[in-house]
């Protein structure tokens, strides 16, 4: 039985390979979340905060 394929990978093995190495960077640097248990008193104001993390 063939198998099926779903999807088609738009990058070469290299540009995939620098991608993964500049978010390993990235995270090793402290960038990401950080650790510990927040709460908000909305999804909204989460939603914001996370998006607040991300961009610096």
């Amino acid at each position: 039985m063939p198998m099926k394929v779903v999807g088609q990978l738009r990058k070469t093995p290299w540009e995939r390979f620098v991608r993964l190495q500049a978010t390993a960077a990235a995270l090793a640097k402290g960038k990401g979340q950080p650790k510990g248990v927040f709460r908000f008193s909305s999804h909204q104001e989460c939603t914001q905060w996370t998006e607040k993390q991300r961009t610096g």
